[in-house]
């Protein structure tokens, strides 16, 4: 980092021409893309996208994994062009990167090709900073960087915008943090009498440790880095997503639509924990979803924190005799969006039904200023579609539908987000969409 600064001092000294940001930073935690909040440039107000892809890594895939950046102007939507960012990425206390890139166009990828040697970037260098640059706006570097699963930190400050000469002082750069999580994938058998089910559990968060199975009550239980620091999850974005699947001939667990889930001993219920019988044919889905809000109400109960050890325990049981209550608040499985339902006539009843639907930022809580393109599903026991509304549009997140229900049951319910339209940004926003999913119930 020391030669970068060397080279901005120099030429404050010999040209005097430096931008004077409202010095602001950012954060995000736990996700693999995000939007992260806006922060003063110049005389505009930007916005950076960050994103890993593909979402899901493992150290056993050794597979190519992009980091994806883009700089822009969060009333217009459009590219800030000529941008110098200097990138840090950092996992725990280990430096896998710092260098310096320049985008002509703006956004930038970086693919990451694993290998065993040092980093290495390939490409050409810009001649005014000596950032790292490529005509296509992709740079390949190699080396043990983004191979496993985990949370990353990934530390961005933009040196400078719009004209390579146009830089700002190093103390004033925006600084934005993005903590990016890169899927931990876990098999193990099941084992319940003489029968062994193969089940998945993938921690969108940070790395999965000490599962176990008890066959007697059908518990599964595992452990997940955390820092409950309530400072820290107040300031930052943030999201932990949990997903276990288990085969659906493992039907003492997969036949229930109830279960008792936990996080540090305490329940987790509603929105914060979905079931999808559907997205695959044979196995049952559950997540846990567990928002800023939620890991803040975590964070301030002392019992959490005083056991925790720094960690999250999650457990989870199938509960026998039991069924679901119509859902009135879910969240998208990316996290983003949450959805508030109001049904009228409320409990809802066979024959027609008036719907309403409220869309709003699943992290602040807070309206979403945006028309949302979504699908609406619900789905009988046996994945049967009998209602199915595809690209409505939620004027400034607000929808109100007719659904007509044919009989008394559980039915399942899905929302699924596609874009976002925000006022005055010409394309639409893909970042956020994902799925939201819940109950129906007719008695």
């Amino acid at each position: 980092m020391e030669r970068y600064t060397i080279i901005i001092i120099s030429f404050l000294f010999a040209t005097g021409t430096i931008l004077l940001p409202s010095l602001q930073q950012v954060k995000a935690d736990g996700i693999f893309q995000e939007n992260l909040p806006p922060a003063t440039v110049g005389n505009r107000v930007a916005s950076l996208f960050t994103q890993i892809s593909p979402p899901i890594l493992t150290s056993d895939t050794k597979q190519n994994a992009f980091f994806h950046l883009r700089l822009f102007d969060s009333k217009t939507g459009q590219n800030i062009t000529n941008v110098n960012y200097f990138v840090t990425i950092t996992k725990g206390d280990k430096l896998l990167l710092r260098e310096l890139f320049y985008s002509k166009d703006g956004p930038l990828t970086l693919k990451f090709r694993p290998s065993s040697g040092p980093v290495t970037v390939y490409g050409s260098t810009e001649p005014f900073l000596g950032g790292w640059t490529d005509e296509t706006g992709q740079l390949t570097v190699a080396g043990p960087v983004l191979t496993e699963g985990g949370l990353y930190h990934f530390a961005i400050e933009i040196f400078g915008i719009d004209n390579v000469r146009n830089i700002f002082k190093p103390e004033n750069a925006p600084k934005f943090d993005s903590y990016l999580s890169i899927g931990d994938v876990f098999t193990t058998n099941l084992t319940h009498g003489n029968d062994k089910f193969n089940s998945t559990l993938i921690s969108y968060y940070d790395k999965i440790r000490n599962f176990t199975f008890e066959p007697k009550d059908l518990r599964a239980e595992w452990t997940m880095p955390f820092n409950w620091n309530l400072s820290r999850i107040k300031s930052q974005n943030i999201f932990v997503h949990e997903e276990f699947r288990v085969p659906k001939s493992f039907n003492e667990f997969s036949n229930s639509s109830a279960f008792n889930a936990t996080v540090n001993g305490q329940p987790v219920v509603g929105r914060s924990l979905a079931i999808d019988p559907f997205s695959f044919d044979k196995a049952l889905v559950l997540h846990f979803l567990l928002n800023k809000n939620d890991l803040i109400k975590l964070a301030e109960n002392n019992q959490v924190v005083g056991n925790s050890n720094n960690s999250a325990h999650f457990t989870l049981r199938p509960l026998a005799n039991q069924s679901q209550k119509t859902s009135v608040d879910m969240v998208t499985d990316t996290g983003g969006i949450h959805a508030s339902l109001l049904w009228n006539p409320n409990p809802p009843v066979i024959g027609q039904n008036n719907l309403n639907i409220n869309f709003s930022d699943a992290t602040s809580g807070n309206r979403l200023n945006a028309d949302v393109n979504y699908d609406l599903i619900i789905r009988n026991s046996t994945g049967g579609e009998i209602v199915k509304k595809n690209n409505i549009t939620a004027i400034n997140g607000i929808s109100n539908q007719t659904v007509s229900l044919p009989s008394k049951g559980e039915f399942n319910l899905e929302l699924a987000v596609k874009s976002l339209k925000i006022p005055k940004q010409t394309g639409l926003d893909t970042t956020r969409k994902g799925i939201a999913r819940g109950f129906v119930v007719i008695s």
